[in-house]
């Protein structure tokens, strides 16, 4: 498996801003460690999978505000998707670059 143990350091690293890297991105991240990253992700959506195929009580999520300023980093949106979904996200408007975590367009 190429999905690194918990124990590892974040391969997204690159990616956060912080003061002497204002503009770091989803593209800052070196391939492998993005490979890694990617990984984690499949992970998690085949979890999500899972628990959207049990759950009988979908959620409203129409009054949810973006604050994002792109979607770099994100896959496509399926042609056909399966189940509807928001992705959640803490933003904290007080921090800069919405938190220690963030990319300069506010995903973590």
């Amino acid at each position: 498996s190429s999905i690194a143990p918990a124990s590892a350091s974040s391969k997204c690293l690159p990616a956060y801003c912080k003061d002497d890297t204002p503009n770091a991105c989803y593209y800052d991240i070196p391939a492998e460690d993005l490979k890694v990253a990617v990984g984690y992700g499949d992970l998690m959506g085949s979890k999500a999978r899972g628990i959207l195929d049990a759950s009988q009580n979908p959620v409203d999520v129409s009054s949810i505000t973006k604050v994002a300023k792109d979607n770099l980093g994100l896959l496509r949106q399926p042609p056909k998707p399966t189940y509807k979904c928001a992705l959640a996200q803490i933003y904290v408007r007080s921090q800069p670059y919405g938190g220690s975590d963030k990319s300069n367009n506010g995903h973590r």
